[in-house]
């Protein structure tokens, strides 16, 4: 085979790229080893396809949690088991009996049951939660 050798500018455009992919997240695997085509090599513009190959593309969480007594009915919807509908009854819910003082306030809105709350508790706040809480002094 001749094949040429790689030129410096390529080798960091290579390096450069597998940095990005690592630091991107995603992760390609394969259950086997795949062996190349018997081909006399790629020919530009050919795909190249790999059986039994997995890409892992992670979900990154919003970090901050949501408060539904500031909350849109966009910012509703991204909870889990919330569609658009219960986002617009906890609105509903929300501005005809005033702010919820607690989480578990929220299994007073119809739709949301304790197995619903519990699938997304961790992703709300009360937004005076952490005032509330004792000071160690």
């Amino acid at each position: 085979m001749n094949e040429r050798p790689i030129s410096a500018e390529e080798r960091g455009l290579l390096i450069l790229l597998a940095v990005a992919v690592l630091a991107s997240g995603i992760l390609f695997y394969t259950t086997r080893p795949v062996s190349p085509p018997a081909s006399s090599g790629n020919r530009s513009g050919e795909p190249i396809v790999l059986e039994d190959v997995a890409v892992v593309v992670p979900i990154f969480r919003d970090p901050a949690p949501i408060d539904p007594n500031r909350a849109t009915v966009d910012e509703l919807v991204r909870l889990p088991g919330i569609g658009e509908v219960l986002a617009g009854r906890i609105i509903a819910y929300r501005d005809a009996n005033g702010r919820f003082e607690t989480i578990d306030d929220l299994l007073n809105v119809r739709g949301i049951g304790p197995n619903v709350l519990d699938g997304f508790r961790d992703q709300v706040a009360i937004g005076d939660e952490s005032a509330k809480a004792p000071v160690d002094q």
